[in-house]
């Protein structure tokens, strides 16, 4: 399960063409989500901890406040590549990830679509 996320980490970091099935478009998504909720439950404790106390803990919250966003920044190239992916699996063009801008429920569609067999006129 874990080897989806690091095999997209190592190797498809910013791989647009292709396929991505749903099995590896979920379960990066689960790791990813697991991630960023245990940096969130960090973050929020050392908040409150700050809160209550001197605040020596301020910086530190902030820090990881600082490390949450540069994970999400850095992990938008893969996000949007692995979505990419999974429409090329659908049978559907990569460009109807902007309609997922608009509206974010989409991407969970995204995620359940069937594959097409075969090839597709979207894989590269």
């Amino acid at each position: 399960m874990k080897k989806y996320f690091w095999d997209i980490i190592r190797h498809k970091y910013a791989v647009f063409g292709g396929r991505a099935s749903r099995k590896e478009f979920w379960f990066f998504h689960l790791w990813y989500a697991l991630i960023v909720f245990v940096l969130a439950m960090v973050f929020y404790g050392l908040y409150f901890a700050a809160m209550d106390g001197d605040g020596s803990f301020g910086l530190l919250s902030t820090l990881v406040g600082i490390f949450i966003g540069l994970i999400n920044l850095g992990l938008l190239v893969p996000v949007i590549a692995l979505t990419v992916r999974r429409l090329h699996d659908a049978g559907l063009t990569g460009w109807l990830i902007l309609v997922s801008f608009l509206f974010a429920p989409m991407n969970i569609i995204f995620g359940i679509l069937p594959p097409t067999p075969g090839r597709n006129q979207y894989d590269i």
